[in-house]
C-alpha cells in the first residue's frame, strides 16, 4: 500500500505570492509570470467585484463582463509578466489587453497559469507496510 508523502502537498506560498513562469496551455510558446489564484488580495477584490455584479445585474451578470472584470482584477493582482507574444508586457499593455472581452483567450489562459502555479507535486511512500498496517487486536 502507499501512502502520501505529507511534506509533498505543502504549497510554495512564496512562489505563489512572488509569481513564476507558467507556460499557457492553449498558447503554445506564450508564458506568463503569474502569482496564485488564491493570493488574498486577489480574492478579497475578486469576491467584492461579484457582489457588485450581483447586485448591479440582479443575480446573473453577462459571461463577457465577468470576463473583462476578472480580466481588470488579473491585471492588478496576478499578471507581472509575459513571453512569447509580439507585444511587450507592460502593467497598462495588460490593462487593457485583459480587459477587452475580445481577448477572452488571454484572460483565460492567465487564470490557468495562476492556478496552476498553486499545483503541488504529490509523492507517495511505496514500501509503507510497516506505517499501514493496522495492529492487530489481542484478546
Amino acid at each position: 500500500m502507499s501512502i502520501v508523502k505529507l511534506s509533498s502537498v505543502k504549497a510554495d506560498l512564496k512562489r505563489e505570492a512572488d509569481g513564476d513562469w507558467i507556460e499557457a496551455l492553449d498558447l503554445p510558446g506564450v508564458e506568463f509570470n503569474v502569482s496564485s489564484i488564491l493570493l488574498p488580495a486577489y480574492t478579497v477584490d475578486r469576491d467584492f467585484m461579484l457582489q457588485r455584479l450581483s447586485k448591479q445585474y440582479k443575480g446573473k451578470a453577462p459571461r463577457d463582463v465577468i470576463t473583462t472584470e476578472l480580466g481588470k482584477l488579473y491585471a492588478k493582482h496576478i499578471l507581472h509578466g509575459w513571453r512569447g507574444f509580439d507585444v511587450e508586457y507592460s502593467p497598462e499593455k495588460a490593462l487593457e489587453i485583459l480587459s477587452d472581452p475580445a481577448y477572452r483567450v488571454v484572460v483565460a489562459a492567465v487564470e490557468y497559469c495562476a492556478a496552476k502555479i498553486a499545483d503541488v507535486d504529490v509523492q507517495y511512500i511505496e514500501d509503507a507496510g510497516k506505517n499501514s498496517e493496522r495492529p492487530s487486536e489481542t484478546d
